[in-house]
Parts: C-alpha cells; sequence; structure tokens
C-alpha cells in the first residue's frame, strides 16, 4: 500500500510540472523571490528548451550582411534624439542607454518600424557594436532575442515575458539572471546587477 501512495504521489507531482510551466511563464506578477529551486529549475529549463531549440552558433560573414550599418548615417540626429528622451525619431524606435550617474549615453538603439525583427546598437560615435535578432510575435509579449557582436559572435539570449520580467541566458543556455524592472536576480534570488535604461 505504501508503494502505491507513493507511485501515486510521484506521478500526480509529475502531472503538476507538465502543466504548471506555461502558467508560470506567461506570468507578468514577478514572484521568482518566491519560488521553490524546483519551480525556478523548471521555467529555466522550459525557457532554455525554446531559445535553443538550435544551437546559437556564430554567424559568418556578418559583417558584410550589415555594412550598410556599420556607422550610423544619421549618427547626430540619432544621438541627440536618444540623449533628449526620445522614444521614436525619424520613423525608427531610438532608446538611449547611460552609465550610472552620467548625463551623456554610451550607446544607442535603433530599431526600424518597418523591420522590427533586429534592433542594432551603435557606440556615441555611431559605430555598429552589436545586432539582436528578435524572434516571436515582437512587440507582442512573450518573444525572445538573440544578441550578436559585429564579428557574428553570439553575445546574450533574453527570453521577454513582459516589459518587466526578462529572462537572461548566455549563447551556451548557460542561466545567467532574470530581470525584474531594474534588478537581475540569480536563482538564488539575490540581486547581482542593476541597470539605469529600464
Amino acid at each position: 500500500m505504501k508503494k502505491f501512495i507513493l507511485v501515486l504521489f510521484l506521478m500526480f507531482q509529475t502531472a503538476v510540472f507538465a502543466n504548471y510551466n506555461d502558467i508560470y511563464i506567461a506570468d507578468i506578477q514577478f514572484d521568482w523571490i518566491n519560488k521553490s529551486e524546483v519551480e525556478k529549475e523548471a521555467i529555466i529549463s522550459e525557457v532554455r528548451d525554446i531559445i535553443f531549440e538550435n544551437p546559437v552558433e556564430k554567424q559568418k560573414d556578418f559583417k558584410s550582411q550589415f555594412k550598410d550599418r556599420l556607422k550610423d548615417k544619421d549618427h547626430w540626429d540619432n544621438y541627440m534624439a536618444a540623449s533628449s528622451g526620445y522614444k521614436e525619431f525619424n520613423g525608427n524606435n531610438i532608446s538611449a542607454f547611460y552609465y550610472k550617474k552620467m548625463k551623456n549615453i554610451y550607446m544607442y538603439a535603433i530599431q526600424d518600424k518597418k523591420d522590427v525583427s533586429k534592433a542594432y546598437y551603435y557606440d556615441a560615435l555611431g559605430n555598429l557594436k552589436y545586432v539582436d535578432f528578435i524572434y516571436g510575435e515582437y512587440p507582442d509579449y512573450p518573444y525572445y532575442s538573440i544578441q550578436y557582436k559585429i564579428s557574428g559572435k553570439p553575445v546574450s539570449a533574453i527570453y521577454f515575458v513582459s516589459k518587466d520580467c526578462q529572462y537572461l541566458f548566455n549563447p551556451d543556455g548557460e542561466f545567467e539572471g532574470v530581470w525584474y524592472k531594474h534588478n537581475l536576480y540569480n536563482k538564488e534570488s539575490e540581486i547581482i546587477l542593476t541597470r539605469t535604461t529600464y
């Protein structure tokens, strides 16, 4: 009888795990710090399976693929628009990245509203540094992106659950943390990084 109860208990647990992942990943409420280790691992595993269904590899001929974008032709205008806090400018989505406690931006991102499948990150001098490839139903959530250096080397992968919550992985599929608003939390629910661009 004890064996039967144990088997029944294990089957029940398996059934719960098979169904609860989708609910938790789609849940916009952030409760990472309240989740058990088992729940966290299940979510990480599911997100990893979505992003890394195919291995993320270095892209060949990346510079030639983006040769027309290696230098921002409208650098000064885009830099000033980003610095001024514009979210849209000249048919593009635009955003600025600042060093903590500094007024000048060190990087800005541009995304053509006619082709939202990519975002281009430029340094303060207008040189292309990174390209995000965006997958899913962007701008609707969830979606994910894979970021590459201009060498074609992958840098990171991010799964966007909502504006407030994103799961961050390295290119090999190793979990780095979960962003919630300004803070990046690790598996132990400790804040390991704070961002100023949220």
